[in-house]
Order: structure tokens, then sequence, then C-alpha cells
């Protein structure tokens, strides 16, 4: 629900061409993994969003509660997570509360031919309550909340995007994103709902969602016959595309992703998963070619990629342009990603 006011205790002036809003949500996701487990995710907020101008924009949750509760663990997940920790975290009840704000600037609508986009997000999570309970896991002193301890971290994200007109149906598009959480007082680890991922059609296509990092981390030295998500608290990402017309409607695009996901401490169950000064070397690198249908209120978007460098090769090898044979069935099934999407990555 959408109020087209501020219903506060106090007064609050923005510009007159702009109706300020407070927002009222709640929220429901119902995650089901065949064999593994279920997730129930419920979600409530109350905040305020209003405009400075036409580029400049604010949001803030004053109250953004998230409770996470598991069902139907299987016991192969149960007796598998028993041994890895980053596993077992999935499963266990979250619930998370603070206050969000986030700060947006753009002029993509101006008929220039630079634009940019900035997106400023902070997350900061059971800080007040971590703070008047004197909580501190270190200390075993770990408050709970209905039973369940409450998160606290701080998160901090900055989405950085720069568009080029080359020409009337030619552009040049890219996107840098850096991220870090980090938890504290009440919490040893971010909870896994609030911590970061990549791969998949947003993000780095040539590699499945959520699969990559952290860091150097090798998930072929895993005997799960699944994989899980790989998640990290800390997320660079930098993504470039050449954007041209076809034909009519049909639209072409080259594009390269390159990024990873680090732990800010050491997992003993995902050696080379921790930040370092070594941290460049364990970018991954992908590249592609990519079809997308324009119809006007639907772009259906197809990107065929590779992976160029994977971070988990050995030092001195992370560069495949020497493996790659398309001629070769068995380097295709591992190596050719398609991603098929709606609209553009970004």
């Amino acid at each position: 629900m959408s109020f087209p006011r501020i219903v506060a205790p106090f007064n609050f002036h923005s510009s007159s061409a702009f109706v300020p809003r407070t927002n009222v949500g709640l929220g429901y996701e119902f995650q089901n993994r065949t064999k593994q487990y279920t997730l129930h995710n419920f979600n409530a907020y109350f905040g305020y969003n209003w405009k400075e101008n036409a580029r400049k924009e604010h949001e803030l949750k004053v109250i953004d509660i998230t409770l996470v509760a598991p069902q139907r663990v299987t016991e192969e997940f149960r007796l598998k997570s028993d041994s890895i920790p980053s596993l077992k975290r999935i499963i266990e009840k979250q619930l998370i509360f603070g206050p969000t704000y986030s700060y947006t600037y753009t002029n993509t609508m101006l008929p220039i031919k630079n634009t940019i986009y900035y997106k400023g997000s902070v997350d900061l999570a059971g800080n007040i309550a971590g703070l008047v309970s004197g909580a501190n896991v270190k200390e075993g002193k770990q408050k709970e909340i209905f039973n369940i301890p409450f998160s606290q971290y701080a998160k901090m994200e900055h989405d950085i995007r720069f568009y080029h007109k080359m020409g009337e149906k030619s552009s040049f598009a890219s996107r840098f994103i850096a991220g870090i959480a980090y938890p504290f007082g009440n919490s040893e680890y971010v909870p896994f709902s609030r911590q970061f991922f990549v791969g998949g059609s947003n993000s780095i296509r040539a590699i499945r969602a959520r699969t990559l990092g952290p860091g150097s981390f090798d998930p072929r030295n895993t005997t799960d016959r699944y994989l899980y998500d790989q998640s990290g608290d800390v997320k660079l990402e930098l993504n470039a595309e050449y954007r041209g017309n076809i034909y009519k409607f049909l639209n072409g695009a080259v594009f390269m992703d390159a990024g990873n996901i680090w732990l800010l401490h050491d997992d003993p169950t995902r050696p080379g998963g921790k930040f370092s000064k070594d941290f460049l070397s364990e970018i991954a690198v992908g590249a592609g070619v990519g079809l997308r249908l324009d119809f006007s209120i639907l772009i259906l978007r197809l990107d065929l990629a590779i992976p160029l460098r994977v971070p988990y090769y050995e030092k001195g090898d992370r560069w495949t342009f020497s493996k790659i044979d398309f001629g070769e069935r068995t380097w295709r099934k591992n190596n050719l990603m398609l991603n098929i999407a709606i609209g553009y990555p970004f």
C-alpha cells in the first residue's frame, strides 16, 4: 500500500513537483528445493519514498522485518549440513529487522549521449536491539527474540552504470557493483538471505546462477551429488556491453562480464574463499553474444556466453583461451551457457 503523503508525527517538506509517499508492505515467499528443504520467507516493512527532483530519489524503510523459517528438511541434507557450516546456515531460523536506506541518481531520461545511473544502499540490521541488550556472540552473550537469535550486521552496496549512445540504434552500456556486509554483536555471520551472490542472466552470464566463488574455492573438490548456492560477504562485479540493431525489432549484443564474491572470515569447508590482497587474481571473466527481441512492451533476451577466466584453476592457468574448442562436445556441454531472460541485464 502506498499513500501519497508522509504519514509521520513530524512535518516533511519536499519539492512541490513530486509527491512524497508512505509505503507499507507485506510479503511472503515460498522456496522448495526438491529432496533438500523448503523455506518460508515472511517480510513486512514501513517507510517513505521521496524525490528532490527528477534525478534524485530517496527511499527509507524505517523498519524492515524478515522472518525465514525452514520446513521439511530432508535427512540427507541435514546430515550434509552437519559437516558444512555454510549449508547449516541456510536452514536456520533467521530474524532480521532494522532500517534500510537507498539513494538513486539518474539522468538516463535526458536526450544526451552520455548518461549515468547510481544507486547506493545501506542495510543496518539489529543494531539498536544489539546495543540495548548488550549482545555479543563472541563472548557467549547471544540474545534471542521469540527463541530466535536476531541478526546484527551492516551492509552497503553501490551500483554505478554508464551509458554512451553511439548512434540512433546503437549504444555502449557498462555497470560496476561493489558491496560488503559485516556481521558483529549478536551475529557471527551475515544471514544467508542477505549475503551476495553472482552468476546468472543478470550477472556473470558465463556462470550458472549462484555457483561462482567464494574466491578461488573449487566446487569440483566437493563430493556432493548436487551443487548448493555459493554466497559471500564481499562482492565486486563489472559488466560491459555493446548493443546494436540487426533488423527492425531484432537487436544484437556483444558483452563481457567479470567479478566474484568473497568471505570476510576463513571457512575450512571452502578453502580459498576469504578476501585477501590477491583478490584480483580471483576475478572470473566471461564473454558472449546476445539476441534481443524488442517488442516495445516486452524485451525477450537470449545471451550465449563462455568463461574466459576461471578463478579456481591453478594460478598461471586461469585464462582459458587455449582450452576453447567449439568442435568438442564435452567442452560445449561444460562451457556454453545459454541465458533466457526478460529485459536488459542493466
